[in-house]
Protein backbone atom coordinates (compact mmCIF):
# COMPACT_ATOMS: atom_id res chain seq x y z
CA UNK A 1 0.00 0.00 0.00
CA UNK A 2 1.62 3.11 -1.19
CA UNK A 3 0.33 7.01 -0.91
CA UNK A 4 1.49 10.47 -1.69
CA UNK A 5 3.17 11.63 0.67
CA UNK A 6 1.25 15.53 0.52
CA UNK A 7 -2.13 13.40 2.04
CA UNK A 8 -0.46 14.44 5.09
CA UNK A 9 -1.05 17.78 4.11
CA UNK A 10 -5.06 17.23 4.32
CA UNK A 11 -4.81 16.16 7.49
CA UNK A 12 -2.31 18.90 8.78
CA UNK A 13 -4.97 21.57 7.20
CA UNK A 14 -7.96 19.64 9.05
CA UNK A 15 -5.81 20.39 12.14
CA UNK A 16 -4.94 23.99 11.10
CA UNK A 17 -8.85 24.89 10.29
CA UNK A 18 -10.29 23.58 13.92
CA UNK A 19 -7.34 25.74 15.69
CA UNK A 20 -8.67 28.92 14.10
CA UNK A 21 -11.61 28.31 14.69
CA UNK A 22 -10.91 28.21 18.32
CA UNK A 23 -8.86 30.94 18.09
CA UNK A 24 -11.14 32.87 16.38
CA UNK A 25 -13.96 31.92 19.69
CA UNK A 26 -11.46 32.90 22.11
CA UNK A 27 -10.72 36.24 20.64
CA UNK A 28 -14.30 36.56 20.09
CA UNK A 29 -14.92 36.11 23.97
CA UNK A 30 -11.96 38.20 24.67
CA UNK A 31 -13.37 41.10 22.93
CA UNK A 32 -17.07 40.92 24.24
CA UNK A 33 -16.60 39.43 27.71
CA UNK A 34 -13.34 40.43 29.13
CA UNK A 35 -12.24 43.90 30.64
CA UNK A 36 -9.87 45.68 28.27
CA UNK A 37 -6.85 46.31 30.09
CA UNK A 38 -3.44 46.53 29.19
CA UNK A 39 -2.44 43.27 30.01
CA UNK A 40 -5.25 41.35 28.34
CA UNK A 41 -4.15 43.13 25.31
CA UNK A 42 0.11 42.12 25.97
CA UNK A 43 -1.14 38.43 26.84
CA UNK A 44 -3.14 38.41 23.14
CA UNK A 45 -0.12 39.67 21.30
CA UNK A 46 1.99 37.03 22.79
CA UNK A 47 0.10 34.50 22.14
CA UNK A 48 -0.70 35.35 18.70
CA UNK A 49 2.89 36.29 17.85
CA UNK A 50 4.03 32.77 19.68
CA UNK A 51 1.39 30.94 16.83
CA UNK A 52 2.86 33.14 13.79
CA UNK A 53 6.22 32.17 15.33
CA UNK A 54 5.52 28.07 15.02
CA UNK A 55 3.89 28.65 11.57
CA UNK A 56 6.88 30.22 10.53
CA UNK A 57 9.17 27.32 11.65
CA UNK A 58 6.85 24.50 10.62
CA UNK A 59 6.62 26.58 7.32
CA UNK A 60 10.62 26.78 6.98
CA UNK A 61 10.92 22.72 7.82
CA UNK A 62 8.30 21.41 5.60
CA UNK A 63 8.88 23.79 2.45
CA UNK A 64 11.91 21.71 1.32
CA UNK A 65 10.12 18.65 1.35
CA UNK A 66 9.31 16.46 -1.82
CA UNK A 67 5.52 16.34 -1.24
CA UNK A 68 4.82 13.99 -4.37
CA UNK A 69 7.25 11.28 -2.57
CA UNK A 70 5.49 8.32 -1.98
CA UNK A 71 5.09 6.58 1.27
CA UNK A 72 4.63 3.00 1.57
CA UNK A 73 3.69 1.01 4.08
CA UNK A 74 3.78 -2.99 4.68
CA UNK A 75 5.58 -3.05 1.29
CA UNK A 76 7.71 -6.88 2.46
CA UNK A 77 5.09 -8.11 4.71
CA UNK A 78 3.32 -11.25 3.86
CA UNK A 79 0.38 -11.67 5.56
CA UNK A 80 -0.20 -15.38 3.96
CA UNK A 81 -0.03 -18.10 6.56
CA UNK A 82 3.68 -20.07 6.53
CA UNK A 83 3.35 -23.05 4.69
CA UNK A 84 6.14 -25.78 6.11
Amino acid sequence: MAFPLYYLLFILAAFGTIYVIFVLMDLYHLVSFAEMHFTSFVMTFVFLAGVVYICFWGWTLLAPLNWNEMVVIFNGISFNSPTY
